[in-house]
């Protein structure tokens, strides 16, 4: 039985990976306002919002997605603290920079580890509690970038096509058991996320995809960060949650171009696939 903490009229408990700045930090605060008990993870805590501390049903709590063993004692901590986790939201990340011959392989192994291995190991720590009670919400945090690749952004990108793919089979696989998996498909935010872009050599070869970059983020509509998480929070939890739920108008415009343009591509090149068999 989930463990209430006083003046807490939700009682349920929501465990968050990468709460200290940006998304993370604002659904622990929608979150909490809402009822919760949630477990604030990151890798520092000392960099914690100070806000925190004011919050009764908020504990901060040391984790680093990469090492097994912190997610362990950092899921044991949450529920010593709260009970059971019932919903989780991974929201550990970070976007390597530089197109794909400027990243070593190191960097790009790195990418993968917090982006893509940092969730499959929080779900792995997490998810036997739920299979047990046959009920929880698993909340994964991708991006428009899980559709839409951009240019000096190839590691970035294809680790959120990945998270797609991860979530969309997980969701199935979890159906028949009564817990639910929603991604979380957010445009950009003014956050500090983008002022801690790694930095690579460049190519001047590529100086022309660069460009590319920048013009279309010149021309991109950033969302509205406490809209976005108060719309994700309202989710958390609930019954039959989509699977899918884009923050962020702008983004669900260059989804559904991309969209057109895989059944244009394929429209024209369906004689040669008809010709296969």
């Amino acid at each position: 039985m989930t463990k209430l903490t006083v003046g807490q009229e939700n009682g349920r408990t929501v465990f968050i990976t990468g709460s200290s700045t940006g998304m993370g930090r604002e659904l622990v605060h929608q979150l909490a306002a809402r009822g919760w008990n949630v477990a604030a993870t990151m890798r520092d805590p000392g960099k914690a919002d100070r806000a925190f501390a004011a919050l009764d049903a908020v504990q901060v709590i040391r984790a680093d997605v990469t090492d097994d063993e912190s997610v362990r004692t950092a899921v044991e901590e949450a529920n010593d603290r709260f009970g059971p986790i019932d919903a989780l939201i991974n929201n550990a990340g970070y976007a390597e920079t530089g197109t794909l011959e400027e990243v070593s392989l190191e960097r790009w192994r790195a990418q993968y580890e917090t982006n893509v291995f940092g969730v499959v190991r929080v779900i792995d720590a997490v998810l036997p509690q739920m299979r047990e009670r046959r009920e929880g919400h698993i909340l994964n945090t991708s991006s428009m970038g899980g559709h839409v690749s951009l240019p000096t952004m190839t590691a970035y990108t294809s680790s959120k096509f990945a998270l797609e793919g991860l979530s969309e089979g997980l969701g199935k696989e979890l159906e028949p058991i009564g817990i639910d998996v929603t991604i979380i498909e957010p445009v950009g935010f003014t956050t500090p996320f983008f002022d801690n872009l790694s930095t690579n050599p460049q190519l001047a070869d590529y100086d022309g995809a660069r460009r590319a970059m920048a013009d279309f983020s010149a021309g991109a509509r950033r969302g509205d960060l406490v809209k976005s998480m108060s719309a994700v929070a309202d989710v958390v939890g609930t019954d039959n949650p989509p699977l899918r739920l884009a923050v962020g108008s702008y983004g669900l415009e260059l989804v559904r171009n991309k969209l057109d343009e895989l059944i244009q591509n394929y429209n024209e090149w369906e004689h040669v696939t008809l010709a296969t068999g």
